[in-house]
């Protein structure tokens, strides 16, 4: 793997987790409690907006970040806090699929108190994950 250089795998990586981790404070403190706010009546065609919009964001950022996370991980497979890193990324991968993507697909029928809250709560899965690996690849690159 030659043809792939650490240290703008690094950058990038860095990069990635600052973004994310902001967006996903965002998201947790402002976005989601605030899902409580929209009427019962706009609720599914807000919700169908928000979906599609945030995934324009938030998918290509995963996927880069999947990707540059998998590419350190096979560059120096010795690295313990590079294979932490991974780790945490598919456990965020994990949270992301298997807590918060079937609640969105339930609330995509209307708007539901009980639903919204465990949105936010399994979210905080998420966030900690994020700022996790925040702190991890800064650590790592300083």
């Amino acid at each position: 793997m030659n043809y792939v250089d650490f240290e703008v795998l690094s950058t990038i990586q860095l990069a990635m987790s600052w973004g994310l981790f902001g967006l996903i404070w965002i998201v947790q403190l402002v976005h989601y409690p605030a899902f409580r706010f929209v009427g019962a009546e706009q609720f599914a065609s807000f919700h169908k907006h928000h979906t599609f919009s945030i995934s324009l964001i938030v998918m290509p950022l995963m996927l880069i970040e999947l990707g540059v996370s998998t590419l350190i991980v096979l560059k120096e497979p010795q690295e313990l806090v590079g294979l932490l890193i991974f780790l945490i990324v598919l456990a965020i991968w994990g949270s992301t699929f298997l807590l918060q993507v079937p609640v969105h697909r339930a609330l995509a029928s209307g708007k539901d108190e009980k639903k919204i809250d465990r949105l936010v709560r399994s979210n905080w899965l998420r966030t900690m994950l994020w700022s996790a690996k925040a702190v991890l690849v800064s650590w790592e690159n300083f």
